[in-house]
């Protein structure tokens, strides 16, 4: 299929934008047409022995390029061609690491994604993307699903697949693995491709329907890093812990391009869990820390903290309140900044240690030069005035090419201007600070994870056992926002489970970590003066409960 824009050229035009806005990012430098092999080329040519990855597997740049480059070389030999589009399921590793950097080599289309991704879903991307190259973690093949993708989806003719790491379950000796082609691949020199070509695809959790595939090129990759690195004074002595999710913009977008084009080192931690990420943050010293603030959360109840992680000199997050920053700056002596982005327009907006505590946690943070926004009242679409809430639309030279396969859905929230609705409500200071405010529509916000009710709604109205349903938020202290599902079961059927209808969206192809996380079932749900589900009265009602601990509440008369 074709993903959004095909063009070969560094000069390939942006689909979305205008066309003098386009010579205007490349007479600034915000376009630069380059891409990270470029950056890494670079490093390792003239640093080869400085470190680029710490953690499990040390590598230096020069082993960095090397490794990638024989990743790529395989791919390419094996008849994988340039343009074309490379799937991987990997997890927060040096193998993503390398694997990422082999992609930008062989001029591939890169559809990373997390372990937690479902069968269901691999299978939508391999066709949407018609993927000629796959990695996939060899432990999935102990689960019957992965097995069942593998023998008909993944290993297949026109596909060449490889494995991640120990596997034993498939059924055949000469599969490629990642590891090993790694060390003896045949080494590829770089492709050259334009940097308004596609090269990276994001995932969301889609607030505006079933998940979407974000496209970018790398002129807003790299854009978007080169201004979060002048606002963090990120240099080559500094150590980016790498915790967010393979496949979103944390994982696959600043915790590799940020450290691997600037000289300095990257620590996978692997698989998030508090304490253990402190003690290799203490081992590796590391120096720049991108969170949640389900991590800060995390991280206040580690024993010793303080000292593990006191090598800490910036750490960014967002997605929680001020309280929790506040308490987390003073009990940790950790230095934190607020910072604002989405998946289509990536990291655009910072805070500033200069500012004092106060301010600066309950503020979102300062757009990025070249960015531009406006506050929209959504009843008139005007510019509201200075310090009001409003609609936030926004556009710069990291906007994305459009969600893959889905123009409508692009054209919806992208204007003719090159504006991209975020479906944030914010406010504008007159220091320029933007602060988050809420939703234009109905969105949980489950630790920095944008769930959409609706789509939610959608789903569970299929289930045999469902009559009617409403997904809203719950309060949480870790997560900021939980997703509780109120259904009406259908007369005659026996009334679902939690579990039932969590087996059952999954089914469906939803991420684990989209699941509504308690059930409450109801005779009926209460509905305005219109006619319209009642989401409030329904919130009040559930967070009265006398049950509100339980998993799931029966309807009253049963």
């Amino acid at each position: 299929m074709t993903l959004v824009n095909n063009k070969r050229s560094a000069g390939a035009a942006h689909p979305l934008l205008p066309a003098e806005l386009q010579q205007h990012y490349r007479e600034q430098g915000y376009w630069e047409d380059l891409n990270l092999a470029h950056f890494v080329e670079h490093w390792a040519s003239t640093h080869p022995e400085r470190a680029a990855v710490v953690g499990a597997l040390e590598l230096t740049y020069g082993q960095l390029w090397d490794r990638a480059r024989r990743i790529a070389g395989r791919l390419l030999a094996d008849g994988v061609e340039p343009g074309k589009a490379v799937l991987a399921v990997l997890p927060n590793s040096w193998q993503g690491v390398v694997m990422e950097l082999a992609a930008s080599i062989g001029g591939w289309v890169f559809v990373p994604r997390a372990p937690t991704v479902v069968p269901a879903l691999v299978e939508r991307l391999l066709e949407q993307f018609d993927v000629r190259g796959v990695v996939l973690m060899g432990d999935k093949l102990e689960h019957e699903e992965w097995r069942t993708l593998w023998r008909k989806h993944l290993r297949v003719p026109g596909r060449i697949a490889m494995l991640q790491g120990e596997f034993e379950h498939a059924e055949s000796p000469d599969i490629p693995v990642l590891e090993a082609v790694s060390v003896n691949g045949p080494i590829a020199s770089p492709v050259a491709v334009g940097g308004g070509d596609p090269c990276l695809v994001l995932s969301t959790g889609g607030t505006t329907g079933s998940p979407k595939s974000i496209v970018h090129c790398s002129n807003a990759l790299v854009y978007a890093t080169r201004k979060m690195a002048e606002a963090l004074d990120f240099t080559e002595r500094d150590v980016f812990v790498s915790i967010a999710p393979y496949g979103h913009a944390g994982g696959s977008l600043f915790d590799i391009y940020l450290p691997l084009m600037h000289g300095a080192s990257v620590l996978p931690v692997g698989r998030w869990r508090a304490p253990d990420a402190a003690e290799q943050i203490a081992r590796w010293q590391g120096t720049v820390l991108k969170t949640m603030g389900t991590h800060v959360y995390d991280l206040l109840g580690v024993e010793g903290a303080v000292d593990r992680l006191a090598s800490l000199r910036i750490v960014t997050s967002g997605a929680a309140g001020a309280e929790l920053f506040l308490r987390a700056e003073r009990s940790l002596k950790l230095p934190i900044i607020r910072n604002y982005g989405c998946g289509e327009v990536p990291g655009h907006a910072l805070g500033r240690l200069t500012e004092p505590s106060e301010y600066r946690l309950s503020h979102d943070g300062i757009p990025f030069a070249g960015m531009e926004g406006k506050l929209l009242d959504p009843q008139t679409a005007q510019e509201v005035p200075q310090g009001t809430p409003g609609s936030y639309r926004c556009r710069g030279p990291n906007l994305f090419l459009g969600y893959a396969g889905q123009p409508e859905v692009t054209a919806a929230v992208v204007d003719a201007e090159g504006f991209y609705d975020t479906g944030d409500t914010m406010v504008l200071d007159s220091t320029g600070y933007l602060t988050w405010s809420g939703r234009t529509k109905d969105i949980i916000r489950r630790g920095g994870l944008q769930i959409d009710p609706l789509e939610l709604e959608r789903l569970l109205s299929r289930h045999p056992s469902v009559d009617s349903v409403v997904v809203v938020a719950e309060p949480h202290p870790r997560l900021g926002e939980t997703a509780t599902a109120v259904a009406v079961p259908r007369a005659g059927s026996a009334a679902p489970s939690l579990d039932e209808l969590c087996r059952f969206l999954i089914e469906q192809g939803l991420p684990k970590q989209e699941l509504p996380e308690r059930l409450v079932l109801l005779d009926e749900l209460p509905r305005t003066d219109v006619g319209k589900y009642h989401r409030a009265e329904i919130r009040r009602r559930i967070a009265d409960s006398a049950k509100h601990a339980d998993q799931t509440a029966p309807p009253a008369s049963r």
